[in-house]
């Protein structure tokens, strides 16, 4: 097998593997928060919602950062 398609078929794995992971994540913090939710742990919502807003703006700080220093 040539190596250009094996890297290519290994990084598609590592894509898709990388994506399963994220998708897990996602689903088990919102059922973290829908069990909060229901259990009337509001405190918990709060700190995850929280965390998410800080993620978020981090993320978006950083692509603005990035876009400014013409980097991107």
């Amino acid at each position: 097998m040539d190596d250009l398609v094996l890297c290519g078929a290994a990084g598609i794995l590592g894509l898709f593997l990388a994506g399963v992971i994220l998708l897990f994540g996602i689903y088990a913090i919102a059922g973290l928060m829908y069990a909060a939710f229901l259990s009337g742990s509001y405190d918990v919502l709060f700190i995850i919602t929280g965390l998410i807003l800080i993620v978020v703006s981090l993320y978006v700080a950083t692509g603005l950062w990035l876009h400014k220093t013409d980097r991107i």
